[in-house]
């Protein structure tokens, strides 16, 4: 006779934790993480707040795993352009044209979780700091592969050190997404990325 399974203790898990983290990850993104409450979240995604609590044990530890599910939604692919093989100058189109995707009609908020939840680190608490932080480092890690495979190449400026025009990079990605969440006009904002990487790589044929 085989032996029954022993009960568990406690109340059955409930929660659907995706549908939580999809929720907290979107609010985040489109009015900011200090704009969101967990009672916000637990009502738009159907949440009681004590499972929200058991599951992810902090609003920071939401914050923070929001954020690299963020990452993997919008940062990783973004990165991973860099890693085509292809030119610099197919390269930073393909980086623009992403930039530039149409987001209402991917009903996706403007701007970037990323960027704005650097704006307010000092704001949020340890561990979505130190999921920033990690962030930062692997999102110039990327740049600054990229450039040195690229003056390698004979492509990318070599006056320009390599950690320099990463953090330059970094700051016209930043500067885009923002003017995207401040509505300011596509063109303007293309024109912005294209002058921005022409100037730093040396390379004119990025400006149409």
């Amino acid at each position: 006779m085989e032996r029954a399974a022993p009960l568990s203790r406690g109340r059955p898990k409930t929660l659907d934790r995706d549908r939580v983290l999809c929720v907290a990850m979107e609010q985040y993104w489109r009015h900011g993480p200090h704009e969101v409450s967990i009672n916000d979240i637990c009502k738009l995604a159907d949440a009681s707040k004590p499972g929200v609590y058991r599951e992810f044990g902090s609003d920071d530890r939401l914050k923070a795993t929001a954020l690299m599910a963020y990452k993997a939604l919008a940062i990783d692919p973004f990165l991973a352009l860099l890693e085509s093989g292809d030119g610099l100058t197919e390269t930073v189109n393909a980086l623009i044209a992403f930039m530039m995707q149409d987001r209402q009609a991917q009903n996706i908020p403007e701007g970037c979780l990323f960027v704005s939840m650097r704006a307010q680190r000092n704001r949020l608490g340890p561990e979505t700091q130190n999921s920033l932080d990690e962030l930062r480092t692997y999102f110039l890690g990327s740049f600054a592969l990229w450039i040195d495979a690229t003056k390698a190449a004979g492509e990318f400026r070599r006056d320009v050190p390599t950690g320099m025009a990463a953090h330059f990079i970094d700051s016209l990605h930043a500067g885009a997404t923002r003017m995207q969440k401040e509505n300011a006009p596509a063109e303007d904002v293309e024109t912005m990325l294209r002058f921005g990487f022409s100037a730093i790589s040396g390379d004119h044929r990025i400006v149409r």
